[in-house]
């Protein structure tokens, strides 16, 4: 009986955690079937911009509006159908369990936080070389991190330190090297600051929401 309700759980993912990954994968539907105008347009406008300037207040119109807007819609864009597979498999395995057992209101914290402060992790390690992040890896290393607390008291400290050490390594190996063009195919580079600022982030915020009890 116990294992038949963990498989289910497992199966079905809390509601917001569904949405927010159909939302993901409407999102790079509906721009797989515009035209390359529009589809330029879209990145270009809702990509976060890690340009040095991009934190200057420019003289532009809503160009300091527009950097804080990006910090959220560019969470919605990703470079391939592997990209967002990626992201929408560890949302679903490791922001369903923020959103069942710290609740929606911490889901939402955790999300935006880690996205947030990712981007900004990328913009100051890769600002002289400018460019644009998109993605929303940032955001679910950051579920991943929050996990670590709810995972602790079935694997151990020991395993959990082990986990995150590897996912950690395995993301500055891919992101510091050739790896990383290569498997997006050359014209991009994965943002490995993004991914750890993002993790930290939602590791420290996990402490501070209090679990919901689960017979």
């Amino acid at each position: 009986m116990i294992v038949s309700d963990s498989e289910e759980k497992a199966f079905n993912a809390p509601p917001v955690t569904k949405y927010l990954v159909a939302m993901l994968i409407l999102v790079h539907i509906l721009l797989l079937v515009t035209d390359t105008e529009t589809l330029n347009w879209v990145y270009q406008t809702l990509a976060f911009s890690i340009d040095n300037t991009a934190l200057l207040l420019q003289t532009g119109e809503g160009s300091f509006g527009k950097f804080f807007f990006t910090l959220t819609s560019h969470m919605f864009l990703h470079h391939d159908f592997m990209h967002l597979l990626l992201n929408a498999f560890m949302l679903l395995a490791f922001g369903a369990m923020v959103e069942r057992y710290y609740g929606l209101h911490a889901f939402i914290i955790v999300f935006l936080a880690s996205g947030w402060l990712g981007a900004m992790g990328e913009y100051f390690v890769s600002s002289d070389t400018g460019g644009f992040l998109y993605g929303a890896s940032g955001a679910v290393f950051g579920m991943m991190g929050a996990t670590m607390l709810l995972m602790l008291p079935r694997f151990g400290l020991q395993k959990i330190i082990g986990f995150a050490a590897v996912m950690m390594g395995l993301n500055l190996v891919i992101g510091l090297t050739p790896l990383g063009t290569l498997l997006t195919g050359g014209d991009a580079s994965i943002s490995w600051a993004a991914h750890l600022v993002g993790f930290i982030i939602g590791a420290c915020l996990s402490v501070l929401f209090k679990p919901t009890v689960r017979d």
